[in-house]
């Protein structure tokens, strides 16, 4: 996930100068397609990982290969049907919904009825991977997944140097996810062998399937719609130069979150586990890593925010500056609260009840479209990360209280993340009040070294040998 993180910081100002703004806006959008139209796997990947992990932990894996070619040939289905709503809707939203110019409609609609094209191969991969997942298999999944990320960028700059038409740069991205099938297909195969003789589909497995996977598809669709809803609507209510001016930094801050996203995929087996067997050890687990997350994101958003003037001046030069320093450093604090919402998520998931994080979602879902319609009218981009902030700091409250009361062990810990949240906004709150940059550095140095002694008993504790150390000096005192 880091790869395609500095391949960005390179491409997008080349991307940006090559494309044109307008342009640009117009493939940041398609990039979104990419990623959101995943939903059409309706959670099955997902639900793939914790059914077939739930299996190899009990030893009974006779209709493990029945129940992943029911799953995928669900996941085809689906996929081949959202390919059809996006090609028809293509015309649809480039002419009505967002506000393209007139000279670039046509390349546009082509555009999303290619990204409609690569679809189906999106929505499978995700099956392949669940099943990786499930054994653990995750330094294969980061072997296609590094070079896939980097094409996500490096591909449209590759086409860029022939021709400037985002219909090349779709073919581009189409074509690498497709590559990226293959490959997974055949590591997934590797671990599991019924891949390679197709298996009839089999009706007893469609309803677990639902259980899990249908309230993820919840989750699927309206969390990325509160994600990506931002965008459509800049596009709409403003200009796709406006799309540009947000959506840049959004990327880049977006994947700061590689390690909380990685960290969670492994976790993610380890607390289905702990939450049937050892409440205790869920509880080390969730307390350890909240805070390793936050204290290794910290410095990292901190200086997002504390250095968003002069860094944007560096990278994009002086419009993105004046334009989009207050959407960098909404956004850090959003990202910074938002990564204490993370393992409330996943362990509500773990526990088997998805429907709680789907009806967290579906109760913000109406407000927050609202309040960014609002904010976005009256104050433009800065508005609408303002928006985005509010809905991520209230999903992390509301996260946090469910996870209490689900899983009553997590009580201190949620307290201690309430403080934590309260602590960060006043700091922040403050940190803006700083117009000095060297005030601002010296902040920052000083977020560092606390964020470094904080973090460092824990990753001590954590270190490979330690439990073992550990032991061997208990077992001597005892001895002795």
């Amino acid at each position: 996930m880091a790869a395609p993180m500095l391949v960005a910081i390179f491409a997008i100002p080349l991307l940006i100068d090559g494309f044109g703004k307008e342009r640009f806006g117009l493939l940041a959008i398609i990039w979104m397609g990419v990623g959101y139209f995943s939903l059409f796997d309706m959670g099955f990947g997902r639900a793939l990982t914790k059914l077939v992990s739930d299996r190899l932990g009990t030893g009974d894996t006779q209709d493990l290969g029945s129940l992943v070619w029911t799953a995928l040939s669900l996941v085809l289905i689906f996929g081949l049907f959202g390919a059809g709503i996006v090609t028809l809707g293509a015309g649809v939203l480039i002419h009505d919904v967002l506000n393209v110019e007139a000279s670039l409609q046509n390349e546009g609609i082509a555009a999303m009825r290619i990204l409609a094209f690569g679809l189906p191969a999106v929505v499978v991969t995700a099956g392949f991977v669940g099943i990786l997942q499930a054994h653990q298999r995750f330094a294969t999944i980061t072997a296609v997944r590094v070079p896939l990320g980097v094409l996500t960028f490096g591909g449209p700059l590759f086409t860029l140097q022939f021709s400037s038409s985002l219909t090349w740069a779709t073919v581009a991205l189409v074509a690498a996810r497709s590559i990226a099938l293959v490959l997974y297909y055949l590591a997934a195969a590797s671990v599991r062998p019924e891949l390679k003789y197709f298996i009839f589909p089999q009706k007893k497995h469609i309803s677990p399937l639902f259980h899990f996977g249908g309230w993820l598809t919840v989750t699927n669709i309206v969390g990325p719609l509160m994600v990506y809803f931002d965008r459509f609507l800049i596009g709409a209510l403003l200009t796709m130069t406006a799309v540009s001016y947000y959506v840049t930094p959004y990327e880049v801050l977006s994947r700061l979150q590689l390690l909380p996203k990685s960290m969670l995929n492994v976790l993610f087996p380890a607390l289905t586990t702990a939450f049937i067997s050892d409440k205790q050890r869920l509880v080390t687990i969730y307390s350890q890593a909240s805070r390793i997350l936050l204290l290794l994101v910290l410095p990292v958003l901190s200086a997002c925010f504390l250095l968003a003037p002069e860094g944007l001046q560096i990278w994009l030069g002086d419009d993105f500056r004046q334009m989009a320093t207050p959407v960098v450093q909404w956004l850090a604090v959003g990202w910074l609260i938002n990564t204490l919402a993370r393992m409330p998520f996943t362990v509500l998931q773990s526990a088997g009840r998805p429907d709680l994080v789907a009806k967290t979602h579906l109760l913000e879902l109406l407000p927050y479209m609202g309040l960014l319609w609002i904010l976005t009218n009256k104050f433009g981009i800065a508005g609408t990360a303002a928006a985005w902030f509010l809905r991520v700091f209230a999903d992390t409250i509301i996260l946090n209280w469910i996870a209490r009361y689900k899983v009553p062990e997590l009580k201190e810990t949620v307290i201690q993340t309430m403080i934590w949240i309260a602590a960060l906004l006043a700091a922040f709150a403050f940190a803006s009040m700083l117009a000095s940059l060297w005030l601002r550095l010296l902040l920052l140095i000083a977020v560092s070294l606390i964020s470094a002694v904080l973090l460092w008993p824990v990753m001590k504790k954590m270190a490979p040998g330690a439990a073992i150390n550990a032991g061997k000096t208990s077992t001597a005192k005892t001895n002795g």
